[in-house]
């Protein structure tokens, strides 16, 4: 979800920063670093590993900044917000969070999904975003019959979407040559066939994005 914000924002030419959080598993700096102005990189499990984040909105103001926080970072997110006072200064800054969750079918989805709420309630906006890898929409019966998700939709105006599959040959190939969505869509190693499909899911994605474009910058 990280990566296909960020190629949407730097295919736009909306002017935004991107963080990568995950030390183990760098996706987001992996594949976007080498588009200018880059990923910088935030350790959120060391102390002041953050401050430049905030540091940075105020220096450079941008639309829009992009944090790809790691799975399973709600303690280390709660204490970074709580540290350098996150929403106050977002606020005073001008600026609005909005919290992007990504689930899966397991538990454990809406487990982080109930502590992110629970910690940031109205202080954020929210984006619910069902990934269909895990299967049609209809299939995320935990999610869909939770009290979470009536709490997300009901009292803090959250805003659901589908994050289509792409093909599994296709994803590993793309992983495999670190490449950004938009260079797949042009690479010679594919078929036109399969340039096709990325194109399609890149389409399909973007069009559910833009059902939450004011929460995540789009429609500037």
């Amino acid at each position: 979800m990280a990566r296909l914000l960020l190629d949407i924002y730097r295919h736009r030419n909306i002017d935004c920063i991107a963080y990568e959080c995950d030390q183990s598993n760098p996706q987001l700096y992996r594949h976007y670093s080498k588009l200018s102005p880059g990923v910088q990189t935030l350790k959120l499990n060391q102390r002041g590993g953050a401050d430049a984040l905030q540091d940075d909105l105020e220096r450079f103001s941008p639309k829009v900044s992009l944090v790809d926080l790691p799975a399973g970072a709600a303690e280390y997110f709660e204490s970074v917000a709580s540290d350098i006072h996150l929403f106050q200064n977002a606020e005073t800054m001008g600026y609005r969070i909005t919290m992007v969750s990504v689930l899966g079918r397991v538990k454990d989805s809406v487990i982080q999904l109930k502590r992110l709420v629970d910690f940031c309630s109205d202080r954020v906006d929210y984006v619910v975003a069902k990934n269909l890898y895990w299967g049609e929409d209809k299939k995320f019966i935990r999610y869909n019959d939770s009290k979470v998700r009536q709490v997300l939709l009901n009292e803090l105006g959250g805003i659901e979407l589908l994050l289509p599959d792409l093909y599994d040959n296709l994803f590993d190939f793309i992983d495999s040559k670190d490449l950004t969505f938009r260079e797949a869509l042009e690479h010679d190693g594919l078929t036109v066939s399969n340039r096709s499909r990325i194109f399609d899911w890149v389409d399909k994605a973007e069009t559910q994005l833009e059902t939450a474009a004011w929460m995540l910058g789009l429609d500037i």
